[in-house]
Parts: C-alpha cells; structure tokens; sequence
C-alpha cells in the first residue's frame, strides 16, 4: 500500500527527530512534542497491524495444500477489506501528523533547533575546565588520587614508542576532572615531567582546534592563527621533542579511532615515560585511545558525601547549630547517592536557607522539580542523554519502568528492547539478539547502566540516571508506586509495577484509561520462588480490553493455571513471559500470536505439555521451559526456523518430532538439553541434528533413559553428537556405552563423565602435553562404582587442568586414592558423599569456595588463606578445624557448619569480615553466641545446638552491633534469654524464632532497640510472655502463633502493637476464637492470614477491622464453611474486604 510505504519513511525520521528533543519550558512546544510522539506511537500500531496481517496471511497460506490458492490469495487482494481499512487508518494518521508538521513554523521550532538543546533559552553546554581547583571542599578521592598518581609515576606501564593513556572514567557528575585537577597539581608532577599541559577537549574533537590548543597551553601564547594543521603538528611536534611530557585530556567524547591517531602523531617524539591523562564517559574512549590503564571512579561513601553536602550547605559554619535539619540532610544525600555534583548542587541550592520545611520541600520532591536557574544536575546528565545514538535514546527511556535500586538482567531486557521494536539490525546476518547486546554494552561503557555489586550478572542505574530516564520518557512510561495509579493517561504506553504478595483488581482500576498499552511488567526485587497471587479480574480484563500488548509478563502469579482463549487476540504479542506461575496447559490459541518472539515459561511446575500447533509461531526466537512436566517435543518444530533459544528437546520416534528436527536451528544459543535419546533408532539421524554447527551453544545436555540396554547404539549416536568447541560445559546422563566417543579427549566437552581412566585423556594419552588445558568446570556426579582417578602421568606438576576454576565431586560412595595435587586456577571445591576419601585436598592458591560434605576420611592439610566462602557438614571433622580455617582465613565472609557436634566455634577471636553465619546441629560446646565478636554478620542461623544459653553482645561493644539485619534462631533447647544487658541490633529487619521450648521472654525495648523489624515470627514457642504494650513499632510485621497451648482465644486487646500490618495464625490447634477485643485496635492491619486452625470456630461477632484489604483462610475447614461467597453465615463480615481467598481460590 501506498500508504504504508509514505507512514513507514516518515517513521524513520520521527524517531530520530523524537529521541533528541528540545528540553524546554515552553509548555506549548513540550505539548506539540507529546502530540507528535503520540501521533507516531498510533503510526507504529498501523504499521505492526499491517505486518501482523501480511504474517498471518503467509502462515496461512503455507498450509494450504496447493500453490494455486496461495495465488488465487494474492489476485484478490485488491478487494481485501482488511487493506481498504487500513488505507483509511493511515491517511488519518498521516493527516494529523501533516498538522503536527505545520506547527513548527508556529512553534519556532526551526529557529530554537539552531540553538541547541539549551535550557529555558539558556544553552546547557559544559563550561571549560581548568587544572585550578579548590582543594578545601574536596572529599573521598585520597585513594583515587594516589591510584592515578602512582600509574602517572611509574615507569612499568608497557607502551610501545607512545605516551601511555592512562584514563578516568565514570558518570557525568561523579567528579572525573576533580580527580584530574588533584593529580595534576600534585607537586610530584612538576618534578617528574618536564612539560605540562591541561586541555578541556569537550564534545567537539576537532583535531585542528585540540592541537592549537594543546600548543597554547604548553606555549601559554594565543598568537598561532594558522588553520594548518601540518604547521600546527610540526610546531608542537618541536616543543616536545625529547622531553617528557604530562598531557591531561579532560573530557573526551571522540570515539573515532582515525581522528585520535591523527591527533597523537606528534606526541611520539617525547621522551619515554611521558603520560597523557584522559577523563570520559565513555569505555569506548578509553579503547580508542589505546589506553594502558583504565580507572572506573566510584561514587562517594556515605560519610563523605554528607562533609561534601554540608561544606556547601552550611559554608563555615557549623551544622551542628542546625542539628535539626541535619536528619533531613541525611536523607537528602541518601537520594543523591554518592554523586558529587548533585551533592554540590543540592547543598548550594540550600545554603542559607535554616527552615526545615524548605529541606523538606526538597527532600520529597523529584529531583527535576528544582528550579532550572538554581541546579545544574539536568545539564549535566543530560549533556550525556543528548549525545546518545537515537536509537539508543528510545531503549535508556524504556528503563524508566525500572524502580531504583532493581536488578535487570541484560538478556531480559534486549528481549523487551527486541519486543517494542527499538533494535535496528543493519544487514540480513546480523542477528537481533546481537544488536541488542551492544546496545545494551554500548549503554554501559557510557555509563548509563552499571554493574550491581551484590550479583555480578546484573546491573542497575544510578539513581539520578533513573530520574533522569523517568524525566525524558514522559507520561508514554508509567511506574506505578504507591498510591499514584490515577496518574495513568490514554498515552500511557508502557506500564510497570513492583510485586505485593496478593495483587487486588482496585490496584489496577486506573489502568483501563491506558487502551493502548504495550508493555504489563510485574518486577520483584528479590529473586526466587515467591508465591504471589493476582486476582483473575486483573488477567481477563488486561488480556481483553488491551489488544496493543506487544510485552506481557504476568510471572511469579502461582495461582494463575490457565489463560483464557482471549490471549490469541494479543495479534502484537511478541513477550510472554509466564515463569513461575501454576498454569498447566496454554490454551491452542496461543498458537494464534505470529508475532510471538519470546516464550518464557521457566519453573512452571505444573505445566505437562505444550501446544500441539506450536510450529505455527513462525517469529519464535525464545522458547525456554526448564522446570517443568513436559516430556515431549511438539511435532514439526523444525519449522520454527528463526529459535535462537530452545531450553529443551525431546526425541521422539515419529517424524516429526525425531532428532533430525534440531538440523534446522543452527542459531541456537545458551543451553540446551536433548533428552530420551535412546529414541533414536538410527545412529546416521544423529548426523543430522547437525550439533557441531551450533556455534552459539554454551551449555549442552545429553541424556538416555535410565533403563537403555543398547550400549553400541549409545556409542554410535554419542560419537555422532559431536558439539562445536565454543561449548563450555557438557552434561552427559546415563550414557550406556562402553567407550567415551573420538572427539572426547578434546576438554572443552567434559563436565560430568561416567567413567575415569586412561582413556579419560584421549585415545593416545602420552602424546597429550597438557591434557584439558581450555577446563574450566569439572564434575562428578552419582557414579556409585567409581573406586579410583588414573591419574595423568604429569597430572602431580600441574600439567593437566591448569585452567580449572571448579571441581565437583559428589556422591562416589566408593572412591579412594589420589585427586589431582595442584590446581593453580582452582576457586571451588565441592565434595560431597566420598566416605572412602582419604587423600589431601588439591593445593589450590587462590581458592575461595570450599563445601565439604560427609566426607570424613578426608586430609585437610593445604587450606589456602584465600577463602571467603566455607561450608562444612557431616560428622568426623576435627574439633579444632573451624578455629584454624578462620583465624587462618580472615577474609571468610560466608560460614555454613551442619552436623559437626564437635566442632567447636571459639569465642575468643573476633571474625571481622563473617557476614553470613550458619550453624546447624553442630558446636555442642556452644553456650553462649557473642555477637558483639562479629561487627560485620549480616545474617544468623542457630539451628540445634544443643547447649547455646543466650545470645548477647557486651556492655562495652554493645554500640557496634550495627550489621545484622537477619536472625533465626531453632530447636536450641537451652536457649533461655538473649542476655542480661539490652539486646539492640538497629538493622535487625527478620527474625524467626521456632521450637524453644525454654524461652521465656523476647529482647526488652524493641520498639526502642529494634527499630527497623519488620519480620517477627515465632512458633512453638509455648513460655513466651508478650511484654505489655506497643512492644513493637513497626509498618509490617507478621507474628506466626504456632504452638499447641496458645490460648483458646487470642489475641488479647493491648497485646499486639497497634501498628501491626500484617498477622498470620499458622497451626494454632486449640484456638477456637479470635478476640475481638485484640483485633479492633489494630487500626494499620491490612492483612490477616489464617492457616491450618482447625479447631476455629469462626469470626469475631464484631468483624474484623476497617482497614483490612486481604484475607486468607487455609486448611481451617469450620471457618471457610463459614465464610462461603453469599451463603456463609460469616460472609456478611468480609464483604467489604476487597481479596478474600480460601484454599487457594480467590472468591472476591
């Protein structure tokens, strides 16, 4: 259609124009921009439901039997209703987007486009920077000073003929030419060099204009005007031949590699040792300027942001005259976290200003809302937005869905990317995963992203950059936080919510305004299984009223067990993720979302099959399904050509689901697990499977059943299953062959073996010098004949495994003899299960990671001082063992000790970087757990010992008790107290008490000295005495009464705190009745919970409280008779109550 082509050329140009708008104040020209990105929006649904079409058409038509209904398809298209509909859309569109384009003459948009992108008429440009600085007001960077400074110094950095490129790299903010200017004028410089110079590059690298001034700095002269750059070279050229010379670039955006090699041509002529110091944004800088040593800079420490916000908020003065606004300050700096131009700012926005309101108003408003003329944190971050590609602008918007402080995963996030049509691929063989992750890598070398620093697979933005994405993508991005729902629009296009445990339709009602939405995203900040529940309304209305949906996830809903046949009219559909969710078949519809790309159904455990029609989503990409009951590939898969990722695939005998099938998706990668290979009943179809071409792979497993008896079969299909040597780790289950195949002696297949001998080094093992020298990972798993390791002739020098970083050993009941003596890359060990084990354990120097579990016989003789990470479990072990591995070990920050009862854990040292202590069945000798010994412990488990009286913290340590945030403490018989001086642990947010039989009373003054539980849990705890009043003061806090005395009516009124949110009765057997008394004051409670009370009569007379929004009743079979919808003589009491579930069904 004509059309179509004139909406699609337009598009390209919107975009580029959209993603590097005019940041204004004129509202009239902020509302023409929302116009237009609108109109374009609406443009972009056309076109996909044009594509959607025109796919649905071809699939279609490729079933038909015949070639001449395809034809007699297209003779007819001209009459298509479908196209004379879609004619009309699209001159609609484009008459408005004419309009749109008629306004800029209006606007005066032409005229403002020349001026740039400058605030309120202002322009945002950086201002140039000097080597001057005021070293006063200077906070936290001595150890970043003295890092460059050593680097500037030494004469080790290897460089060739060239000056060494040393280079600052970070944020715009963070204080890169701060850090510059402290280096540079360091008096060690002027004794080192002979020549120095400080250049502020900027945005524009012009050689010509950089040379000239390079040569003014050096000559402190402006009298050069040649435009000449041969002249200029030569000059400078001259002035640094044979001297050595410090060059400071200060910030550098070139990334043309040509212009740099241009530009150092003449600094070649210095002297050996000369250095050229860069700041940037950008890791891509750093690269094409060939840098020998790059320095990422961090943001301030807590401490040091607070002096740098208070030295420009209070000036000389003392903040301690304004001690009340000094809370408020705090919190202030926490929002800022660790930026030092938005400490700068904010404290200078606020200096003089003495009236805590105004620190306040500060305080809870966004950063954005602070006037333009007093801060300079927009320019300055969007100095950094505005040079992004385009295409890279739309995809950093996107992640304004993200909350502060979430941890994305870099695979899920291009799989959105890919979802909404952000990725441009540039030729036919470039895939789109590719694209997206050197977006998302070209995002992180600018600094935008950042890796988080808890789980090295993830990152997270900082959080002026998330305001700063939050600010750019408008009210197109919505995030929904607290009570702000009614702040969806009709052009809310993408929405995102974080995860409560029982989602309620009132939390959405808001959303029915946003018709057009593409994107539903539920996120968690914490991952694993989390059981959440999501009212039904919710998935039928948002599967029914928005047919726009181009991302769907609806993951970690474990009541969600099927979909309705509404889904396969999502015809835009190309995200669905269902992970973690009860659902046990996907409707035949499903099969019906030929755009689908991503289909994520990870840990659904309930799931058996999928759809028999699956070869119908001709756009799938994604299909991963590990975690689930499904044993059987659907047939004709193979016709699903464009599978990048395929978790799983089952053999099957017929021939559509046979072995040959996977021949056709050579683009997998990731994983992948082809199992029930005893299916394969010719060893030549192997062959055709075509695995050794699938280069993407990473992790392979192959599987037999476990009762396959034909060994030369297993043999001959094994050797014909040969991977590409770009796989990491290879997973073989229960291979019944008598050999290991040809290709095996190659390292880069093993991870689990069956059988270790010779033949474990390759068919000529003597002609092997250095035998799996690419391993990496190693394990042994369940081989209950294994008796002993051949070890490889040169094995004890260190020849064989020189790259292994983990060996695993698990479950070999029968093996003895030697392990392998020296492992010089070794960080993991694990042995489980090896009763028979008497050897030593390797000598591993920089091993971090060792688990040793019933294993008794082994020789612990070569621990190295690396550890950080120790788990020990089983009986056997030294008694003296644990002292000498921790005091030899100061750096061990996670200790597990299960069933060792003799082990003896001495308290007489102090452990000052343990951050995570579990102690389970084991130190019988332990009476008394000193906390005050383990200023860094984050989390505590004490879980059977047998003997532990108390646990405490000192009188004269109490103070430092300042880390632990988690406290479980079980089945300890003895455990009476938790000392006779106040317990305080200020970060103490859970804490689980179960099984104590003894324990009389909780810690004295907890709203006091616990002021940030949020999590109380206690069960069969029959002695326990509440103390009288609010004992607690907290927003969430749940209480888990399971124990067989509780009275038969609880609670009593004045017992609970009144700021109780949350209340769980679990196993309470003998209560009968709920007080009424008890509960009516508990004004906050949002959330009752009411589990396996058999013997529960019913509900208070009274009903329960106003303020209730959730109720759950489980396994109490009185009560939820009692509570039926309509009919129950209880029901008149939890009508209002707006989620009522009763044994897992959700009835309102």
């Amino acid at each position: 259609m004509a059309g179509e082509l004139v909406l699609s050329a337009f598009l390209g140009v919107a975009f580029d124009r959209l993603a590097s708008p005019e940041i204004t104040t004129d509202p009239n020209v902020k509302a023409w921009l929302v116009e237009v990105k609108d109109a374009v929006y609406e443009a972009e649904d056309i076109l996909d439901e044009i594509e959607s079409e025109a796919s649905k058409t071809k699939s279609e038509a490729e079933l038909e039997s015949t070639t001449s209904k395809v034809r007699n398809f297209f003779a007819n298209v001209s009459v298509n209703p479908f196209e004379r509909k879609m004619e009309s859309r699209v001159q609609e569109v484009l008459n408005k987007l004419e309009y749109l384009a008629s306004q800029v003459e209006l606007l005066e948009l032409k005229k403002r486009s020349n001026v740039g992108y400058g605030v309120g008429g202002h322009s945002s440009q950086r201002l140039p920077s000097s080597c001057l600085v005021d070293e006063s007001t200077i906070y936290g960077r001595d150890d970043d000073k003295e890092t460059i400074t050593t680097l500037l110094l030494s004469d080790d950095i290897e460089s060739g003929n060239h000056p060494s490129v040393i280079t600052i790299v970070g944020m715009g903010g963070l204080g890169k030419t701060t850090l510059a200017q402290l280096v540079y004028n360091d008096k060690r410089m002027d004794d080192q060099f002979n020549l120095k110079a400080w250049v502020c590059v900027s945005e524009e690298f012009d050689v010509r204009r950089v040379t000239r001034t390079i040569l003014m700095a050096i000559t402190s002269s402006n009298n050069d005007d040649t435009e000449d750059l041969n002249i200029l070279q030569l000059k400078l050229k001259e002035i640094l031949m044979e001297k050595k010379f410090l060059l400071v670039l200060d910030d550098v955006w070139n990334e043309n590699r040509s212009n740099w090699e241009v530009l150092q041509s003449p600094f070649n002529y210095g002297t050996s040792g000369s250095k050229i110091l860069v700041t940037t944004r950008s890791l891509k800088v750093a690269s094409t300027m060939r840098s020998a040593q790059i320095h990422h800079l961090k943001q301030l420490s807590e401490e040091h942001c607070w002096k740098l916000f208070a030295a420009h908020a209070f000036g000389k003065g003392d903040c301690n005259a304004n001690s009340s606004l000094e809370p408020i300050g705090r919190k202030i700096v926490a929002k800022c976290k660790g930026l030092p131009l938005a400490l700068k700012t904010l404290g200078s926005l606020l200096y003089a200003k003495l009236s805590s309101e105004e620190w306040e108003h500060i305080l809870t408003s966004d950063i954005w809302n602070i006037p333009i003329d007093d801060s300079n944190i927009i320019p300055a971050l969007i100095l950094s937005y505005h040079y992004l590609p385009s295409h890279l602008k739309r995809c950093f918007a996107y992640c304004s869905l993200f909350p502060k402080d979430y941890e994305f995963d870099m695979e899920d996030l291009v799989l959105l990317w890919m979802a909404e049509n952000f990725l441009q691929v540039s030729h036919k063989d470039q895939r789109i995963e590719d694209v997206g992750n050197e977006y998302f890598r070209d995002l992180l070398s600018r600094c935008f992203f950042q890796q988080s620093s808890s789980n090295k697979s993830c990152f997270i933005m900082h959080d002026l950059l998330n305001d700063l994405a939050i600010f750019v993508s408008g009210e197109f991005c919505f995030k929904l936080e607290g009570d702000k729902a009614q702040n969806i629009t009709t052009k809310t296009r993408h929405f995102s919510y974080l995860q409560i445990r029982l989602e309620v339709f009132k939390r959405f009602d808001s959303l029915y305004k946003a018709d057009r939405l593409r994107t539903f995203l539920p996120l968690c900040l914490y991952r694993g299984k989390i059981f959440r529940w999501m009212s039904s309304k919710i998935t039928h209305d948002l599967l029914s009223t928005n047919n726009c949906l181009r991302s769907l996830s609806l993951s970690g809903y474990f009541n969600i067990m099927e979909l309705p046949n509404s889904i396969g009219n999502l015809k835009y559909l190309r995200y669905l993720n269902l992970s973690w969710t009860g659902i046990k078949r996907l409707p035949e519809s499903t099969c019906l979302l030929y755009n689908l790309q991503t289909l994520k159904l990870n840990e659904c455990e309930s799931l058996e099959e999928l759809p028999s029609d699956m070869h119908k989503l001709v756009n799938l990409r994604h299909l991963n399904f590990v975690g689930t009951k499904v044993n059987m590939t659907p047939t004709h898969l193979g016709k699903l050509r464009n599978l990048q990722t395929l978790t799983s695939f089952y053999v099957g005998r017929c021939s559509g689901s046979n072995i040959k099938e996977l021949g056709q998706f050579n683009n997998l990668q990731g994983q992948l697990s082809v199992l029930q290979l005893q299916n394969v009943v010719i060893p030549m179809d192997a062959v055709e499977a075509n695995m050794e071409n699938k280069k993407y792979l990473e992790t392979l497993e192959l599987g037999w059943s476990e009762n396959n008896e034909d060994s030369l079969n297993e043999r001959d299909v094994l050797e014909k299953l040969k991977p590409h040597t770009n796989l990491k780790n290879l997973t073989i289950r229960n291979y019944g062959g008598t050999r290991l195949p040809d290709w095996f002696a190659d390292g880069s297949f093993v991870q689990y073996l069956v059988a270790i001998g010779p033949h474990f080094y390759g068919n000529n093992s003597s002609s092997i010098a250095q035998p799996f020298g690419s391993l990496e990972i190693l394990k042994f798993d369940s081989m209950a004949v294994w008796e002993e390791w051949w070890c490889f002739e040169d094995e004890i020098g260190g020849a064989a495994f020189e790259r292994l970083q983990e060996l695993h050993i698990e479950n070999c009941p029968k093996l003895t003899g030697q392990l392998p003596q020296h492992l010089p890359c070794l960080t993991k060990l694990v042995i489980e299960g090896c009763h028979q084990l008497a050897c030593s354990i390797p000598m591993a120097p920089v091993m971090e990671n060792l688990q040793l579990k019933e294993c008794e016989k082994l020789l612990l003789k070569h621990l190295p001082s690396t550890l950080t990470t120790v788990g020990i479990h089983g009986s056997g072990i030294p008694d003296s063992l644990l002292g000498k591995i921790l005091i030899n070990n100061p750096g061990v920050k996670r200790l597990s000790i299960v069933n060792c009862s003799d082990v003896e854990l001495p308290m007489s040292h102090c452990y000052t970087s343990l951050e995570r202590l579990d102690i389970k069945d084991s130190c019988d000798s332990l009476c008394c757990f000193s906390l005050h010994l383990f200023p860094e412990l984050k989390k505590l488990t004490l879980n059977g010992c047998k003997h532990l009286e108390t646990v405490s913290n000192s009188e004269e340590h109490q103070p430092f008790i300042t880390s632990l945030s988690w406290l479980e403490i079980w089945r300890c018989p003895k455990f009476v107290s938790f000392g006779k001086r106040e317990f305080s642990a200020p970060k103490l947010e859970w804490c689980r008490i179960a099984h104590m039989e003894n324990l009389r009373s909780l810690p004295e003054q907890m709203h006091t000295l616990l002021p940030s539980l949020g999590h109380l849990i206690l069960i069969n705890c029959p002695l326990v005495e509440f103390p009288e009043g609010d004992f607690i003061l907290c927003n969430s806090l749940s209480i888990s009464c399971g124990y067989d005395n509780v009275e038969e009516s609880f609670p009593e009124k004045g017992l609970l705190p009144t700021s109780l949110s949350t209340l769980d009765f679990y196993q309470c057997w003998n209560l009968k009745s709920i007080n009424h008394k008890g509960l009516l004051c508990l004004r906050s409670l949002k959330e009752l919970n009411i589990q396996d009370c058999p013997n529960l009569q019913g509900l208070p007379d009274k009903g329960l409280p106003r303020s209730l929004s959730i109720l759950t009743i489980t396994g109490n079979p009185l009560l939820a008779k009692r509570c039926q919808k309509e009919k129950g003589e209880d029901w008149h009491k939890i009508v209002h109550i707006p989620t009522v579930q009763i044994d897992e069904e959700m009835i309102t």
